[in-house]
């Protein structure tokens, strides 16, 4: 294969995954729902199931009260619904919080971990003691609304339906740092993710922060795994159940700023989803429709910095054949220096105003990178340090 032929193709895939893919399943699933059909089905008459929230904390005493607030004021019916929170290992005042709250709300199971041992395995734990039929699985800092739970709950009075997730929006409208290009990247995600759902129902993986799905199919999630909700999610793929992003279940989540805070957060999920990818395989299902969507949606994504390396060497090595590749090197090399510059100047408060845009997606793609070489090397444990709640 020539290196004008290996350019081509892979300038044609990046094009697929980051253009053509969304665009065409966002277009379909729009006309899908304005003929009045949408992925979700819902069965009238159905009464509502019994929910369990569950929720694995590690030093949140900053955010607890404010999410455990929310969650109390549900208006989801107070005899359907129950809450099991696990505290991993806290050392600052989250444990005396939870157990004061659970003292005054008989609806709040607290269970304390003295040793730390990751958010996987204090969630097999929380789902063992769930009574539920449908488990709610939330981090601390990701605010519910009143309507949050009924909505994600509703959706399963339709037998085939396995997992839904919430709409995440900014807890505040803050544009320092890399706040504007993460929220800009996170509504992308979401509304690829609810277009495969209405499509198919086969949303690759659902949203962390919180999602729904039906106790029986939540998996015993191995203790080294980093990403469980993408675990969780394509565990239930692959028993044939349906998987939907529900814009009425609105959430609230704040968004760090700092780009190197952000950086390690995106290397720790690369990893974990190059562990669900070892695990999993390329093909979690037999369906057609889900294989289509986790190989357009994700590993092409998780391949990217790969073919970016590529498109940038075989540019170099047409450079000297024609004009064209060397403008196009040339505008690479461009591009590296002023993210190089971008980063420096985010240490003054300063940037590079739209390139901070081109800043993220490299850094974006340079935490895969980082990630998928942790994952081969191996994750002995699900241990992480959560983000700093400010």
């Amino acid at each position: 294969m020539t290196a004008e032929t290996l350019f081509i193709a892979i300038s044609a895939l990046l094009a697929w995954t980051y253009a053509v893919y969304p665009a065409m399943v966002i277009t379909a699933s729009r006309l899908k729902r304005r003929t009045g059909e949408t992925g979700v089905t819902q069965v009238s008459g159905t009464p509502l199931p019994n929910v369990t929230v569950i929720m694995s904390v590690y030093n949140e005493e900053k955010v607890i009260g404010t999410k455990m607030r929310s969650l109390l004021e549900s208006d989801y019916p107070e005899d359907l619904i129950g809450f099991v929170i696990g505290s991993d290992g806290s050392t600052d005042r989250t444990d005396l919080l939870m157990a004061e709250m659970a003292a005054a709300d008989s609806r709040i199971r607290f269970i304390r971990s003295n040793q730390r041992r990751g958010k996987a395995a204090m969630l097999n734990d929380l789902a063992a003691q769930a009574e539920g039929d449908i488990l709610v699985v939330t981090d601390a800092n990701v605010i519910f609304t009143p309507a949050t739970v009924r909505k994600l709950a509703e959706p399963f009075s339709d037998p085939r339906t396995g997992i839904c997730d919430a709409t995440p929006h900014p807890l505040f409208e803050v544009h320092s740092g890399i706040t504007r290009q993460e929220n800009l990247y996170s509504s992308f995600e979401t509304a690829l993710k609810r277009a495969e759902g209405d499509l198919w129902g086969a949303m690759p993986g659902p949203y962390g922060g919180c999602y729904a799905v039906r106790r029986h199919l939540f998996p015993h999630i191995p203790e080294n795994i980093l990403v469980d909700d993408l675990y969780a999610g394509l565990s239930v793929l692959k028993k044939n159940y349906r998987s939907f992003n529900i814009p009425e279940a609105s959430v609230y989540e704040d968004t760090q700023p700092d780009i190197f805070v952000q950086f390690r957060r995106r290397t720790r999920i690369a990893a974990g989803s190059f562990q669900n990818l070892f695990h999993f395989g390329p093909f979690p299902s037999r369906k057609i429709s889900v294989i289509f969507a986790f190989v357009s949606h994700k590993i092409m994504r998780w391949l990217t910095p790969l073919m970016m390396l590529l498109v940038f060497m075989t540019t170099v090595i047409l450079s000297g054949r024609s004009d064209f590749y060397f403008c196009l090197t040339a505008f690479q090399l461009i591009f590296i220096f002023l993210s190089a510059l971008d980063l420096a100047l985010d240490r003054q408060g300063k940037k590079v105003r739209y390139q901070r845009y081109v800043t993220q997606f490299l850094l974006m793609n340079a935490a895969l990178a980082a990630g998928f070489v942790k994952a081969v090397r191996g994750i002995e444990n699900g241990i992480w340090e959560p983000t700093k709640r400010v």
